[in-house]
């Protein structure tokens, strides 16, 4: 009988409907006495255990290897070292307002379905040990010191990864094959040497958001569902060699960006943005692009588009630059309807602007193009006249 009571307390010690709530050495002596904790487990902000001599504090928990609840310590403004030896698995870990922890260890987790840090100042690495978390649904790390996120780095699924405003980040690489919700990485300034980052084995994504990055690997990329979005990155040269598909594609503020190519690219199904990218000057790297079912809009000062493959543009066409640029081309497209909505073109424009903006050099609706023969765009003209002949095609345009 003996037995079997010891059995039931300590079945109900590791065991809540709510949260246990650690505000001391002896609350941390009862969780380490369970292999598995069922339910939430929340840190005290006011965590009565001893202070070292700059008024810090250590907490360690032994033993327990799963907590099928939430972990969560948030302002506990003296805690600097947060161990659990032999954490495996927890549902949910929420780190946040922790001013001087510089040090969480956890060697053997490797399992978390959602993620938290938040305003964690003097944490500048990640001890998960061993291969670290190779699983989580939703990782958000925000405001940080962390300097690599060695740890969660052979991360291979995740649905939702955003990583942002941590000043001393200087590189994120993950494994992940696929990213069913959204990833976004901005502003990890990486003390002003930008952010490189890399995904080698990412070949599907939902929604994607790059900004202030230095570099951007996607060898593996073959389709995004719904917009991939670059954003005052410093990189100068993108490619995405296995991309067939996209949602939306965007390039806005890419200021050394000189070259992107995208070979296998063939369909954009919502819209097509280039703006504002100073060092752009030929955009060429569109070779298979053949459906853009939103619109196309692109301003700059760029001189030369390619798009020998285009046959089919279902939204509005905006196309505004500073530099010398012959419409021509285009203009044959939007009179043989391969463009379907409002159609702009104009080159040596003042002020180049996005799409619903009126250029200087043009009424609305109507094409107007440069006559430099420095800039030139290139279409699959026999596939969208339709049999018509290129004599006929400029009398329309004198007409």
């Amino acid at each position: 009988m003996r037995h079997v009571a010891d059995q039931t307390v300590h079945a109900a010690q590791c065991s809540n409907s709510g949260t246990l709530t650690i505000s001391s050495s002896a609350d941390a002596s009862q969780l380490a006495s369970c292999t598995t904790y069922s339910g939430s487990v929340a840190i005290e902000t006011g965590l009565a255990v001893p202070k070292d001599a700059n008024g810090h504090q250590q907490l360690e928990v032994t033993t327990v290897k799963k907590i099928t609840g939430n972990l969560t310590v948030t302002n506990a403004i003296a805690l600097s070292s947060l161990s659990f030896d032999s954490l495996q698995s927890i549902s949910g870990f929420e780190l946040g307002g922790l001013t001087v922890l510089s040090e969480l260890s956890m060697p053997a987790l490797t399992e978390v379905n959602q993620l938290n840090f938040t305003a964690l100042p003097a944490l500048q690495t990640l001890d998960f040990g061993g291969t670290g978390i190779t699983k989580a649904v939703s990782v958000l790390i925000t405001n940080t010191g962390l300097s690599s996120l060695m740890g969660i780095n052979n991360l291979q699924q995740v649905d939702t990864f955003n990583v942002n405003n941590n000043q001393a980040l200087q590189n994120i690489s993950l494994q992940v094959t696929s990213i069913t919700n959204s990833l976004d990485i901005e502003a990890n300034d990486g003390y002003q040497t930008g952010l490189t980052t890399s995904f080698p084995m990412l070949e599907t994504a939902t929604n994607m958001t790059f900004r202030n990055c230095s570099s951007i690997s996607l060898p593996a990329l073959a389709n995004v569902t719904e917009d991939l979005g670059f954003y005052g990155n410093t990189f100068e040269t993108f490619a995405a060699p296995n991309l067939t598909s996209a949602g939306g594609l965007i390039f806005v503020d890419n200021t050394a960006l000189t070259n992107i190519s995208l070979p296998q690219l063939t369909s954009i199904n919502a819209t097509y943005q280039i703006a504002n990218n100073t060092m752009l000057k030929q955009v060429n790297g569109f070779t298979k692009l053949s459906v853009v079912k939103g619109a196309l809009d692109f301003s700059g000062n760029f001189t030369d588009v390619e798009l020998p493959a285009l046959t089919q543009v279902q939204g509005a066409f905006n196309m505004q630059t500073s530099g010398k640029f012959d419409c021509s081309a285009f203009d044959k497209l939007d009179q043989n309807k391969v463009i379907k909505g409002h159609y702009v073109c104009q080159g040596s424009e003042t002020k180049p602007g996005g799409a619903g903006t009126k250029p200087s050099g043009t009424s609305s609706g109507s094409a107007a193009s440069g006559t430099s023969s420095a800039g030139q765009f290139q279409a699959n003209l026999p596939a969208v006249m339709g049999g018509t002949s290129l004599v006929a095609g400029l009398l329309q345009l004198i007409l």
